[in-house]
């Protein structure tokens, strides 16, 4: 795995992911829970607001292709783990300040 891969990289990648319904990323949103980097690869935890729906699917499918990239092919694994709560949005988040 590439040695110098870091925690902050991986936040900073996967913060241009952006969950279709809400328009926002999955980082700010706060849907990413967890992130571990190690010689074996990259972990990250998530929390999804509606399991097995289509907008979700396509952001999860997002996260590996940003994992994937990071990690390269032969030096690491990549897995998400989803975690068993649901994400609620934070109203705060959602209202359009401008």
């Amino acid at each position: 795995m590439n040695q110098s891969l870091s925690e902050p990289e991986v936040r900073a990648a996967l913060s241009r992911v952006i969950h279709p319904t809400y328009g926002m990323s999955i980082v700010g949103l706060g849907m990413l829970r967890g992130v571990a980097v190690s010689e074996a690869g990259v972990e990250v935890e998530l929390a999804m607001n509606c399991p097995g729906c289509p907008a979700g699917q396509l952001a999860l499918g997002r996260v590996r292709q940003v994992l994937e990239l990071l990690v390269l092919p032969g030096t690491g694994q990549v897995s998400i783990r989803l975690l068993p709560e649901v994400w609620q949005p934070q109203i705060s988040l959602l209202i359009d300040t401008c």
